[in-house]
């Protein structure tokens, strides 16, 4: 945990290089539970009417196609996101549902002010080259009382299973990396983000101090991953 953070600088060239094997990547390495867990952040939005979302480091369009498929009342879907391949991915993805896909970083949103009931993001707010630029777009683009979902990994609270999940991700995902795609420093990155990213209460913190209110936090799977939800108000 005492580790440095990690350079963002060259994220969008990092994510072009790997886009081919990103899904498959993601199935292998979580053992197919990402589906559940994006799963589970569609289902915080499963009473709510002709909702216009944006997703933010939207990669290969999972978030978005997640929602449409669990029965999510969209009337406008939005994603952005620094990689031009990842999105070119996401578009063949979601070729069978209306969606705006622009390649864009989330320190400047293009898109208007009180824009959008809903502003997703998982397993990307880690790779934000500035944390709270980031969070103030967000911010900016919501509606009031607009709802914010971040979906992201997190370190498990018991000892014994913070040990393994630390050695899991420092160690395997990196080498797992290596051998699905024949590059090392892409996962060895990845890797850590997850170690050095602000997770739990410290992330609650942050978003209290983007004037974000009602924060919530779910964990799933042991404390490997958190949902945090916020309002706009």
């Amino acid at each position: 945990m005492n580790s440095p953070n990690p350079s963002r600088a060259g994220v969008d060239k990092m994510f072009d290089r790997i886009c081919r094997h990103y899904d498959l990547f993601n199935r292998i390495s979580s053992f197919g539970l990402d589906k559940s867990w994006r799963q589970k952040l569609a289902l915080a939005l499963k009473d709510e009417k002709e909702l216009r979302v944006l997703d933010i480091a939207c990669g290969t369009g999972d978030v978005l196609l997640s929602l449409f498929k669990n029965g999510c009342d969209i009337s406008k879907a939005a994603g952005i996101d620094i990689s031009a391949k990842m999105l070119e991915i996401a578009k063949g993805k979601l070729s069978g549902y209306k969606t705006d896909l622009k390649v864009c970083d989330v320190a400047d949103i293009s898109f208007p002010d009180n824009e959008f009931d809903v502003v997703t993001c998982a397993f990307g707010i880690r790779n934000f080259s500035d944390l709270q630029a980031g969070l103030n777009e967000m911010f900016r683009v919501l509606k009031p009382a607009g709802k914010l979902l971040i979906l992201e990994f997190s370190i498990p609270q018991n000892c014994l299973l913070r040990a393994l999940f630390l050695f899991y991700i420092k160690y395997i995902i990196p080498v797992l990396g290596k051998i699905l795609t024949g590059d090392f420093q892409p996962y060895h990155y990845l890797s850590s983000t997850i170690r050095t990213f602000p997770s739990g209460e410290k992330f609650c913190q942050i978003l209290q101090s983007t004037s974000f209110a009602e924060i919530k936090m779910q964990r799933f799977t042991f404390g490997a991953v958190t949902l945090y939800s916020a309002i706009k108000p």
